[in-house]
């Protein structure tokens, strides 16, 4: 930078004089030294100079030297060297490696590559170990990779050492030695090999093969960046980040993982995003989040992939789009990324961008979960639950949630802790219930939190503390659970156990009304209804039995029946009443049978069937509904505190056809009477009778099974027992008496009058 003076104001004429900084003449003198020294270098290799040759070729392949990068040049000179010369034909392998200034051929590079190593050239040795390890213009051979590390790392070539050392870190090719991969990372290190630098860091970041040294591996990580290395640069941002070994600066590392992304990584790209995304060190920005998620992408990284197709799920920095998305996720799942494995099969769950197929989201669940994805095993876990898309299996959904929760999955702790509630697919344990809800809620899954409330409402495996569950249930609500405020509302609508109010129970229901709560939905309406903590609207009650109804929450479909049949906050309407109510009853609302019930006794809305109406109360009855037995009494015109009782009637069927046995035996029999007389009351009593025992069979309900089989056994054995007697009558030495038929006809007709009441009426199902 010039420095200038003023001008002298005695003498305008003197001229300006400049004065050049010591820096920037350093700067020229170095100028003019590299370009001495290039032209000096161009002199030799000219001349036949193949080391000369070879500078001016990687001086032109980066662009050193005081040249621009030139890769045909480059290419150029590496191939002037000489044919014997392992250093050129080392670099024109590289050339043929990497496509720089030739067309790209891994068979080519693996020959130039086995020449120079041939003359034992280790830059050449190592590399090519490079080509055995992974297949590069020959077959895959680890063994002979190995060999070739080693006989570098012998020649003390620092890429050799830690190639070697990174065999052993991972186990390929090699056992798993932490050990010596420490000692070869170290070797490599002190010769400031930057990628031995980064290896050696997370030895003793993480302990392995040495003693964990969190400092030691934040300098070596250090030295690594310095030396440009991309790895390095992103391990030490990690540090910075986590404030792991150095103080805590989100900026510093949001800085280096962008450092590491320019050097090419797109991992360093990728945590970049991630900082965009939490505004951790940068200002939040959805856009280059979004931004540096596709950077990650377009460098292969399958977790880039996936966090994209995030943003276009939630429209997050780009415009949403679920086909966009899918493909993200497709992508990333093909490079065997868990998480995006479990995302696309839950696209196919929901039919997100893809046809909805439960059976193929199923096979992704099941991939993931294999992979130990605790999201995964979780969804696979609720489609055995509930048998969707799988066979169901409770202790099969059981595992799974086990898996997922042993790794603090939330969501798998919650549902786990549901099947020791209700004993499904595992023993029932309330008392392991309530510690797994205990443990979704430290991680604040608002589901977690609510279900461990009710653990303490009730006193399920818990002691009863009704405060904790207000707590609870008020901390779920806060953090969007609406089956929370439902529960809540329920506790202040009751008064049992807290102070009653209905005014905060209808606030409470109404906000989880919104929400969509079918539940809350109901309440909300019968507390507009009745006037319970608000001034009566039928009109707010009969909208929000609509909304329940649509819902299908079997008492709000029952309330709105109740509103079409008697015209509450709309049109009478008995007909879509009578649908309503069968509607519900058939969901398990038993109040809904006595209801439709009604309706077929009235004739209101249906034709009048007192069939229907009886078949109806009956259903009822047996859920204790009241009036339901009231009905059903009604209906059989036998009210039990004003009518003779229904087995007093069949007493009374069997004493008359009692009598007309014994009449009829005297008429057949030659018992002195006037015949016309015994045999008009003959048939009168069995008219009589078979009325009555009718009539009393027809209107009583179908037996209780036990009382059933025995009437079956009873009526069976008397009757059979009378046939048999009276078969044997007429044989025997003493004489026949009236008296004898009378206990035969009594036998006989006893046990038909049993067997009748057993099998003369069954129920039909509802």
């Amino acid at each position: 930078m010039a420095e200038q003076y003023p001008h002298d104001q005695q003498d305008s004429r003197q001229p300006d004089v400049v004065v050049f900084s010591p820096e920037l003449l350093k700067l020229a003198d170095a100028h003019r030294q590299r370009q001495q020294y290039l032209e000096e270098c161009r002199q030799a290799a000219d001349s036949g100079d193949c080391a000369a040759a070879v500078q001016m070729g990687v001086n032109y392949l980066y662009g050193t030297g005081g040249v621009q990068r030139d890769p045909e040049q480059a290419f150029y000179w590496f191939s002037q060297s000489a044919p014997d010369d392992p250093v050129g034909l080392y670099w024109k392998a590289v050339c043929y490696d990497s496509g720089a200034g030739v067309e790209a051929d891994e068979k080519k590079a693996f020959a130039l590559f086995r020449e120079s190593a041939d003359m034992d050239y280790a830059p050449a040795i190592c590399d090519l170990g490079v080509c055995y390890e992974n297949g590069q213009g020959t077959e895959k051979d680890l063994d002979k990779a190995v060999a070739l590390y080693k006989k570098a790392a012998e020649m003390e070539y620092p890429q050799g050492q830690c190639n070697l050392g990174a065999l052993y870190y991972a186990g390929i090719g090699v056992e798993k030695d932490d050990s010596a991969a420490a000692h070869y990372f170290t070797l490599a290190a002190e010769q400031r090999l930057p990628r031995a630098q980064y290896f050696l860091g997370l030895c003793y970041e993480f302990g392995s093969g040495v003693e964990e040294d969190v400092n030691k591996a934040v300098l070596l990580y250090t030295e690594a960046a310095k030396g440009r290395s991309a790895d390095g640069l992103c391990a030490l941002g990690v540090m910075y980040y986590l404030g792991k070994g150095v103080e805590e600066d989100a900026a510093k590392a949001a800085d280096l993982f962008r450092q590491a992304g320019e050097e090419g990584l797109a991992r360093g790209w990728n945590l970049l995003g991630r900082c965009y995304d939490d505004g951790c060190g940068v200002e939040e920005d959805p856009e280059k989040a979004a931004q540096c998620y596709q950077k990650a992408a377009e460098g292969g990284f399958p977790d880039g992939l996936f966090r994209l197709g995030m943003c276009y799920i939630y429209g997050h920095g780009v415009p949403q789009s679920d086909e966009q998305a899918v493909d993200c996720f497709r992508r990333a799942a093909e490079a065997g990324h868990p998480r995006a494995i479990c995302q696309l099969g839950l696209c196919y769950e929901s039919g997100r961008g893809v046809p909805e197929d439960i059976h193929r989201a199923a096979e992704l669940y099941d991939q993931a979960a294999r992979m130990g994805s605790p999201e995964a095993q979780c969804n696979l876990g609720v489609l055995y639950r509930y048998g969707q898309g799988v066979k169901k299996d409770r202790a099969k959904a059981a595992e799974l949630f086990r898996q997922a929760a042993e790794q603090e999955f939330p969501r798998a702790q919650f549902f786990l802790g549901l099947h020791y509630e209700d004993g499904s697919g595992v023993e029932k344990d309330p008392a392991r219930a309530a510690e797994l809800y205990a443990k979704a809620a430290e991680q604040d899954y608002p589901d977690g939190v609510r279900a461990l409330g009710v653990c303490y409402e009730n006193g399920t495996g818990v002691d009863k503390d009704p405060k904790r569950a207000v707590e609870l249930y008020r901390r779920a609500i806060d953090l969007g659970d609406t089956f929370a405020a439902y529960c809540l509302g329920n506790m202040l609508y009751s008064g049992q156990d807290i102070p009653r109010d209905y005014t905060q129970a209808l606030a409470l229901y109404e906000k989880a009304a919104a929400d969509g709560h079918p539940g809350a939905q109901c309440q909300a309406g019968f507390c507009y209804e009745r006037g319970l903590g608000c001034e009566k609207d039928m009109d707010k009650a009969f909208s929000y039995y609509c909304k329940s109804a649509e819902n299908d929450d079997e008492v709000g479909i029952n309330n709105l029946g109740i509103c079409y049949e008697h015209g509450l906050g709309c049109a009478p309407d008995p007909a879509y009443a009578a649908k309503l109510y069968e509607k519900a009853g058939s969901m398990g609302m038993p109040l809904a049978w006595k209801n439709l019930a009604l309706l077929y006794e009235k004739g209101l809305g249906v034709e009048k069937d007192t069939e229907q109406a009886r078949k109806y109360f009956t259903l009822a009855a047996r859920e204790n509904v009241p009036g339901a037995a009231e009905g059903l009494e009604r209906l059989n015109g036998q009210p039990a505190a004003k009518r003779f009782p229904a087995v007093g009637l069949r007493i009374t069927g069997i004493f008359l056809l009692g009598l007309a046995a014994f009449l009829g035996i005297g008429l057949w029999d030659g018992v002195p009477s006037d015949r016309l007389f015994s045999g008009v009351f003959t048939v009168f009593f069995i008219a009589s009778a078979v009325f009555i025992l009718c009539k009393v069979n027809r209107r009583q309900p179908e037996l209780p099974k036990g009382l059933r089989v025995l009437y079956i056994i009873l009526g069976a054995v008397l009757a059979l027992a009378g046939v048999l007697i009276l078969l044997s009558l007429p044989g025997g030495e003493e004489p026949v008496t009236a008296e004898d038929y009378w206990f035969v006809g009594c036998a006989i007709l006893g046990g038909s009058a049993l067997l009748y009441r057993a099998l003369g009426r069954k129920k039909k199902k509802a």
